[in-house]
């Protein structure tokens, strides 16, 4: 009788334990989500430079003037994030509530950032093709067009009701805005 007794207090000491940690476990979560959101953004971001120069050979002086190029925008890229910074946590704010319109409207106040944005990226990508040689110009053009046709595919499959890659439907949450 003894043994059964220490077995079941350790036991249930063993479950109140689990419990008290899995308590713990959304506070936590919520700081990782965070990084793991950059972490995927700045991953995207080296995808879509694998991609630009797929097939390319570059030399160390393309290397080299190209890694001059990204440097110079970056810090501009950087000061128009920071500036665009409370818009957009707004913006998540208002979509974690459900509210649709107020994460539009938050976007909206950034739309001329979000613009200079995209015109810097034009411009840094102008600058990297002109640092190439004539053959890897060919190959690098090859490549963003192929990139944009993709984007308008995958654009077009929103519009459609359609989500990623596979163009499978998105399930509708219950209680939450579209």
């Amino acid at each position: 009788m003894g043994k059964t007794r220490v077995i079941a207090l350790a036991f249930a000491s063993l479950v109140s334990a689990a419990s008290f940690a899995g308590a713990q476990a959304p506070a936590q979560q919520g700081a990782q989500q965070g990084r793991h959101a950059m972490q995927r953004g700045m991953r995207a971001g080296a995808r879509v430079e694998r991609g630009l120069f797929r097939g390319i050979k570059l030399s160390d002086a393309e290397k080299a003037k190209i890694k001059d190029i990204h440097t110079k925008y970056a810090a501009q890229a950087k000061s128009l994030r920071e500036q665009m910074k409370p818009a957009m946590q707004e913006a998540r704010t208002a979509r974690q509530k459900g509210d649709t319109t107020g994460a539009r409207a938050a976007l909206a106040k950034n739309k001329g950032s979000f613009d200079k944005l995209a015109q810097l990226r034009k411009s840094e990508q102008a600058e990297v093709r002109s640092a190439l040689t004539p053959e890897n110009q060919k190959l690098y053009d090859a490549n963003v067009q192929q990139m944009a046709k993709r984007r308008d595919e995958m654009k077009a499959n929103r519009k459609d009701g359609k989500v990623g890659k596979r163009g499978g439907a998105r399930p509708q949450r219950s209680g939450q805005a579209g």
